[in-house]
């Protein structure tokens, strides 16, 4: 599971337990997600399992020195690996909505000493940079990529968001930015809590290169598939005959293709 030297490095730097001071060590470190907020019955936050945390991570790739933009702190642990991973040299920035998780991660984060790394109350936006971010994680299930990430992140970046697109299932997927695309780079079946936000991904339509696909039995979140992703202004004709379907939510449009 551990395959990449630095993510293993990372894990075993940051004391998991010290995000769950409510579980016994023993359940702190099971390869399990454990909820840790709720709002009338429904969970609203968790700190993801281990297993899944550390897949992708290694789709994103984190440097030394990296900038990094986390969407959803919930805990903070996920920001004190990806502060591991990018170093003092490096910058972490990680959002949330819910004030007092910000609030208690940005404390726990200073505590051990990550002070490179910050937890800020989201507003919508995804904080300026300058020049961008070199890698971009959501941890909440999506289900386009916002234009507000489109924005900051860097050509050459990487990206990793759970997504459900409508075709192919749930899955956290990995991109590198290659100039208006953004290309798929692997990518794991998952179950995330979903997304709060305002962007709306109501409406969005699927398309068929040969139309009796439409009635073949759809990919499911363990078939490996080859994905593009554009913005409408950068879209061409080619996108639809090139691949086997086109997902178009309000953002993005996905050209998706069975890997073979």
């Amino acid at each position: 599971m551990l395959r990449n030297p630095a993510v293993a490095s990372a894990v075993r730097a940051v004391p998991r337990h010290r995000f769950l001071p409510h579980l016994s060590l023993e359940d702190a470190y099971a390869d399990r997600a454990v909820a840790i907020k709720e709002s009338e019955g429904v969970v609203i936050s968790s700190i993801s399992q281990p297993g899944m945390i550390v897949q992708m991570l290694d789709l994103l790739a984190v440097e030394p020195g990296s900038r990094v933009l986390e969407i959803g702190t919930g805990s903070g642990y996920n920001a004190a690996l990806l502060a591991e991973l990018t170093g003092p040299t490096g910058t972490v920035i990680s959002v949330d909505i819910e004030v007092d998780l910000v609030e208690h991660a940005r404390a726990l984060l200073h505590d051990l000493g990550y002070t490179w790394a910050d937890a800020v109350v989201a507003d919508g936006r995804a904080p300026v940079n300058g020049s961008g971010f070199d890698r971009i994680i959501a941890t909440a299930r999506a289900t386009d990529v916002e234009a507000a990430w489109w924005d900051e992140l860097r050509d050459g970046g990487r990206i990793v968001v759970p997504l459900d697109i409508g075709f192919g299932g749930e899955r956290a997927i990995g991109f590198v930015r290659e100039g208006p695309r953004l290309r798929a780079i692997g990518s794991h079946p998952c179950a995330f809590i979903a997304l709060r936000s305002e962007v709306s991904t109501a409406g969005g339509q699927l398309f068929f290169r040969d139309p009796a696909m439409r009635y073949a039995t759809p990919p499911s979140a363990r078939q490996p598939l080859q994905i593009i992703a554009v913005r409408p202004k950068d879209a061409d004709e080619t996108l639809l005959q090139t691949s086997d379907a086109v997902v178009a939510r309000p953002t993005t449009l996905f050209a998706v293709t069975a890997a073979s």
